[in-house]
């Protein structure tokens, strides 16, 4: 009976012990994706990312990413993150953009033509201190840019006379003032919305970048792509400042070691290639009309908008200044990549 007894009491002290497998596995963060799994932001771009993350923690950190808009949408996925629903997350500035008036600056129209440019930019905004105030509820791990916004249509697009009496879905408001000095009138959307109110008649069009394109298959539902620089649309990735101070210093290292420059600079890359891919695949479907602003057209389209990015200095606490940065990083990230 005492042997049995102490059999029983030992199984019992070894069912109550910590697990040592538990203490090594990994702390696991919640990545919000509010895209299609299949996008090539998530792809090309977070998937390896939270791998490596992973790799350089020595398995300390997992992140989990959520597809879809289970943990948050476009409208909320920031806020989520402040209110540690979820620990990371990816989103466009588009619907949260009365927040982030100077980091709009990136969203002027024919400011840079070059996505990775413009990504390696915004992101040197944030670290020289021009736009730093308007991030510090998050920790900030990247900033870049979606291609310059162009005009997908049911009807042909060529001159700014042609968007007259049509509804064009614009994601933040310097692209709906855009639409409104080139003729059209803008309906404010989120990137899910677009495939159902193109259906349904409820817009004309969509003023969107080229990796929108395909993931929200745009292309069923419209047949006129005309390329102009209405300027890039703005996307970061932040993590809730408590999730990462909770964090093994070796998860902390390894998350800040693949932050920064070098995750805008993966971003703006991915950027590139989703711009080169949408427009290449589109443009070889039947029924697709892809076009480009004929050069005096475009003179005449910089010149209608030019009052956006005046009226933007003016409404902006230090517009003036924000711009002239924007303009100074922009010219020596071009220096950079011509080499």
């Amino acid at each position: 009976m005492k042997t049995i007894l102490a059999v029983t009491l030992a199984l019992a002290a070894l069912a109550a012990a910590p697990s040592p497998v538990s203490a090594a596995d990994p702390v696991v963060l919640r990545f919000a994706y509010p895209a299609p799994p299949n996008g090539r932001a998530n792809v090309w771009g977070f998937t390896p990312w939270a791998e490596e993350v992973s790799k350089a923690s020595g398995g300390a950190v997992e992140i989990k990413i959520f597809p879809g808009t289970s943990m948050g949408d476009y409208r909320n996925v920031y806020d989520r993150t402040i209110n540690a629903v979820v620990d990371l997350s990816y989103g466009i500035f588009g619907p949260i953009s009365s927040d982030f008036p100077k980091s709009m600056v990136t969203t002027l129209p024919f400011e840079a033509d070059n996505v990775e440019v413009s990504s390696l930019a915004f992101w040197r905004l944030y670290q020289n201190g021009t736009i730093a105030d308007e991030f510090t509820r998050v920790r900030l791990l990247a900033l870049w840019d979606f291609s310059d916004s162009g005009l997908h249509t049911k009807k042909l697009v060529k001159v700014a006379g042609d968007l007259r009496g049509l509804k064009i879905s614009a994601g933040t408001r310097v692209l709906g003032e855009m639409v409104e000095k080139l003729g059209g009138t803008p309906v404010q959307l989120q990137p899910t919305d677009y495939y159902q109110s193109m259906q349904r008649g409820l817009v004309d069009g969509v003023s969107t970048s080229w990796p929108a394109v395909l993931p929200f298959k745009l292309q069923e539902v419209t047949s006129f792509h005309l390329d102009a620089a209405l300027g890039p649309a703005p996307a970061y990735t932040v993590m809730n400042k408590e999730s990462f101070a909770k964090l093994p210093e070796a998860a902390q290292k390894a998350i800040d070691s693949l932050s920064g420059e070098g995750f805008s600079r993966r971003m703006g890359n991915a950027a590139l290639r989703m711009e080169a891919e949408g427009r290449d695949a589109v443009g070889s479907m039947p029924g697709q009309h892809l076009a480009a602003l004929d050069p005096a057209e475009a003179v005449k389209w910089k010149q209608l908008l030019a009052p956006i990015t005046e009226q933007w200095v003016k409404d902006t606490p230090n517009g003036a200044a924000v711009l002239a940065a924007y303009r100074t990083e922009v010219a020596k990230a071009r220096k950079e990549f011509a080499r």
